[in-house]
């Protein structure tokens, strides 16, 4: 077996101005099993953005004295808009996936509030980490939910939805705004709302995509959940992404997730706080190159495939949220006939937390690998996560016939629904092993299938069309 190849130690790459990407060599693994040489080259990639200014304190003075004015004509038609409750308003999560969204995850929380104010990169967030940033002159008073990985892919095709956090008035909206920046430099041409609770609480929703927005207008109500636009990056913004923002009664700044290092209120402002360290993996996927693309505002083009003949290489690309120091990843290779090809466990041993990262691993086929369909598992945090590829194979990928084919939910458990633009002509579901379980002909651009029956585990769902087919994964629960 030939020794794995060291490329890179530590080389950052500038995605942008204010995005850096660094590149560490994975040689802290494991071989469980393997036939023959595992990889010919593995890396981690950490995602860093620059900490400059997000909200300049002309641009915040301008939009408190807009909701003053807001308020004020919404009080002549409502006096009575506004009167308070001694309650404390508690908020759902304000973003959610779009239905059709059938992946394993689709963002990262890159930025928390900044609980130490003394500026000069002095960080520190409510659970006494790092995860925030400060400027020459402010601190970041929000929590930001970036869309990983794709982010521009994922904006275009909206794939974060933004909703009200609790129920309340609209204050204040804005829209029509460019929303591909790529700077975070205090522009203040955002698109958003901000809202007004029960409690005279106030919650502010920034960067949306233009023309995405709520046809709702200011001094009307929404509740809880309703979804108010699309994430974007409008503003000062150099990423897709919501930047959710949350202010008391007495315009102070609120930090809705309870922690040691919470400076600024003792309890949690959520119904359900989730962990400040959400261990998952978004996107595992194999591709024909290891490129990415990196350039901003452009729609990446993820280079995906999962057909692939003898002598081709694989990249398979792992996307986390949240991997820490001494996390261990366990990766597992199946060949078509069930057994391993290749097991593997790899640790994070770089001595930091990162919020937004992915690794790629490359393999180099031969004609010894077996004709099928491969299965690959990466296990982390607790669950595991699973795609396949095909030597010698004729599988669809996502993009490859049909654009608008939606499969959801994903996993499923007792239906599966499945929409497309034109026409479905038939529908079949098969094992990895190409077993057929379910054939039918249908008709109509809408089918739902039953698979109440099916056992659990990874299959394929066959879609004709006209004279195309094309096959998508999806996990039966």
């Amino acid at each position: 077996m030939k020794k794995f190849v060291l490329i890179f130690l530590a080389l950052p790459f500038l995605v942008n101005a204010q995005i850096k990407e660094t590149a560490h060599s994975i040689d802290n693994y494991q071989i469980l099993k393997s036939e023959g040489e595992i990889f010919q080259n593995a890396q981690f990639f950490s995602i860093e953005f620059e900490h400059t200014e997000c909200l300049p304190d002309q641009t915040r003075f301008e939009m408190e004295m807009e909701i003053a004015e807001n308020k004020a004509r919404i009080l002549q038609n409502n006096p009575n808009a506004f009167n308070r409750s001694n309650t404390q308003v508690l908020f759902v999560e304000p973003i959610r996936p779009k239905e059709e969204f059938s992946g394993y995850g689709y963002h990262t929380i890159n930025f928390n509030v900044d609980h130490n104010l003394n500026g000069n990169n002095q960080l520190l967030d409510y659970n006494c980490g790092n995860r925030t940033y400060d400027w020459g002159s402010g601190n970041h008073q929000g929590t930001d939910f970036i869309i990983w990985p794709y982010a521009w892919k994922g904006m275009e095709e909206n794939i974060m939805e933004v909703l009200a956090a609790a129920d309340g008035i609209i204050i204040n909206k804005k829209d029509g705004f460019y929303d591909l920046n790529c700077q975070n430099n205090g522009n203040p041409n955002w698109n958003g709302f901000v809202l007004e609770h029960a409690d005279g609480s106030q919650t502010i929703y920034m960067h949306f995509k233009k023309n995405t927005l709520n046809a709702k207008e200011i001094g009307e109500t929404v509740v809880a959940g309703e979804l108010l636009g699309i994430a974007g990056s409008s503003g000062s913004s150099n990423w897709p992404h919501l930047h959710f923002e949350v202010r008391d009664f007495e315009n102070k700044v609120i930090d809705p997730y309870q922690g040691s290092c919470n400076s600024m209120n003792d309890e949690s402002w959520w119904q359900n706080q989730e962990p400040y360290a959400v261990k998952r993996i978004n996107k595992i996927s194999t591709h024909y190159v290891g490129t990415e693309d990196l350039e901003c505002p452009v729609i990446e083009n993820t280079y995906e495939e999962i057909n692939f003949e003898p002598g081709e290489k694989i990249f398979l690309k792992i996307y986390y949220r949240d991997i820490n120091h001494g996390d261990i990843t366990n990766i597992k290779i199946k060949k078509p006939n069930d057994e391993i090809l290749y097991d593997w466990d790899w640790t994070n041993d770089w001595g930091a937390f990162y919020a937004t990262a992915h690794a790629a691993f490359e393999f180099q086929t031969d004609n010894n690998w077996m004709d099928g369909v491969y299965t690959v598992t990466a296990t982390f945090g607790g669950n595991t996560y699973e795609t396949i590829f095909g030597i010698n194979t004729n599988m669809g990928l996502e993009e490859s016939q049909f654009t608008n084919l939606s499969i959801y939910p994903n996993p499923a458990r007792n239906t599966l629904n499945l929409k497309l633009d034109q026409n479905i002509d038939a529908v079949d579901i098969l094992g990895l092993d190409g077993k057929v379980y379910f054939k039918n002909k249908t008709s109509g651009n809408e089918v739902q299938l039953n698979i109440s029956t099916l056992p659990k585990g990874v299959y394929l769902v066959r879609v004709k069309s006209g004279n195309k087919i094309e096959h998508k994964k999806f996990i039966k629960e």
